[in-house]
């Protein structure tokens, strides 16, 4: 939608667009479509556990709130046995094995502009909708996420302390080992940038000569740690320095639906410019196993200087 556009032009086309019914809804379009494809490139969420979209007629309502659920069936158990030519294996009746996921709104803030202060801008009015709404939407989903996951291994029992004070080698064997165990195989890994910055000052001695050189004249730039898929992210308030997660892939680890996609709603009263952003999801863990945690004893970073 208008390229090649200087940004006051584009600006003052995009308000124009607003003052009809048809460029409304066009402008509204344009801007869920905008939203969905940046939303998926930011939250570390969507790319541990990638969002499936689901209809009204895939879900059922919930006997306990006033909200839609999503049914997901749970793998059964089996097993084989030897007999010999006589015998038979042991009889077992099947029960299902299955559980509900609650959708919930996540949305922005209601933004409102008028027309003359969204003129002045120096880059194009979708910066707006991308800086003010779309980091918000998911960063909520990020630390639902987080959350889930805490409450998962508060049940396990799958996080170790470690006394390390950057991670390794060593300490991310640890990590997996926890969900090899259960005859499971970690998809991915989930660190924050200050234990990324760590992990590419390791010595020689721990990952050879020539990898060391090459971190350090271009960084770790390998998608991969130790065969498993390497997930980086800023967020330390929501995943502290020294935490370090690992994960299945998503068929072993659970679900994250969303209902008919991201809304976006704009619309202009007068001289003012409102919208939102809004989206209905469901996260959750099927099984809880494929998830664990290690929590290493990372110093404080120094984040405006000091003395080291």
């Amino acid at each position: 939608m208008y390229e090649g556009l200087d940004a006051q032009t584009f600006n003052n086309l995009f308000i124009e667009r607003l003052d009809t019914v048809d460029g409304l809804q066009k402008t509204a379009a344009a801007g869920a479509a905008f939203v969905r494809s940046k939303i998926r490139e930011i939250g570390f969420a969507r790319r541990i556990l990638p969002p499936e979209s689901v209809t009204r007629a895939d879900l059922t309502r919930s006997t306990d709130h006033d909200t839609l659920i999503k049914i997901v069936d749970i793998e059964h158990e089996s097993k084989a046995m030897a007999v010999n030519f006589a015998a038979t294996a042991d009889e077992r009746y099947i029960q299902g094995k299955r559980y509900a996921l609650p959708f919930f709104k996540i949305e922005s803030e209601k933004f409102v502009k008028s027309e003359g202060e969204l003129l002045a801008y120096d880059y194009p009015v979708t910066k707006v909708i991308e800086e003010n709404s779309v980091k918000d939407i998911q960063k909520v989903e990020d630390i639902k996420f987080i959350e889930y996951a805490e409450a998962a291994i508060a049940i396990t029992g799958k996080r170790l302390v470690s006394s390390a004070t950057q991670v390794d080698r060593k300490e991310m064997n640890s990590l997996f080992k926890m969900i090899d165990y259960d005859q499971l195989t970690v998809g991915c890994t989930l660190m924050n940038t200050v234990d990324y910055d760590d992990y590419m000052i390791q010595p020689a001695t721990e990952v050879g000569s020539p990898l060391a050189s090459e971190i350090t004249v271009d960084g770790y730039k390998y998608p991969t740690i130790l065969k498993r898929r390497l997930v980086v992210t800023n967020k330390h308030d929501i995943l502290l320095p020294g935490e370090i997660w690992a994960f299945t892939e998503p068929a072993y680890l659970g679900n994250f639906f969303i209902l008919n996609d991201v809304k976006f709603w704009i619309k202009k009263e007068a001289d003012l410019v409102v919208w939102k952003t809004w989206e209905y999801i469901a996260e959750g863990f099927g099984n809880i196993k494929s998830i664990a945690k290690i929590e290493l004893d990372v110093p404080n970073p120094i984040p405006s200087g000091g003395t080291l």
